[in-house]
């Protein structure tokens, strides 16, 4: 074969490779640069989901310790909240939130106080539904966090 083919090739077939080194790693960068956006995304979705739903439940169950549940529909937002953390979040996360809207509810049917009575409640830390469920939103928030 003569020296100035094989020098050719050489050249041609070390571009070939270096064009599909270079190919391969764009590719690879992309594909892990959409898998690290879409567990950012997911990771903003559910603080907001969580940060709605400790507002609203927070809210809620300081209107239950001073007033009766008059009107039902005043529940809709906050199991509204609810359903959309059975769509996104794990199964503890799930049941932390249905055991606040539970005792949000018992604290409705729960004779009204009056403020002196629910600042004794909450220093003698009886009055907090969302404690645990904060807890557990943190936990699977790192969770999330470390792998985005």
């Amino acid at each position: 074969m003569d020296s100035t083919i094989v020098t050719a090739m050489a050249a041609t077939l070390g571009s070939l490779v270096g064009a599909g080194a270079s190919v391969a790693t764009t590719l690879l960068t992309l594909h892990t640069q959409r898998i690290r956006a879409n567990s950012e995304w997911r990771l903003r979705e559910r603080q907001a989901l969580y940060e709605a739903f400790i507002t609203e439940a927070s809210r809620m169950s300081v209107d239950a310790l001073m007033h009766s549940l008059e009107k039902p529909d005043q529940l809709i937002a906050l199991y509204g909240i609810l359903s959309r953390i059975r769509l996104m979040s794990d199964d503890q996360v799930l049941r932390t939130a249905e055991e606040v809207c539970r005792r949000i509810v018992e604290l409705y049917r729960g004779p009204n106080l009056m403020p002196d009575q629910i600042l004794a409640e909450f220093e003698a830390d009886k009055l907090d539904p969302l404690k645990e469920f904060s807890a557990v939103c943190r936990t699977e928030l790192l969770a999330l966090s470390s792998t985005a």
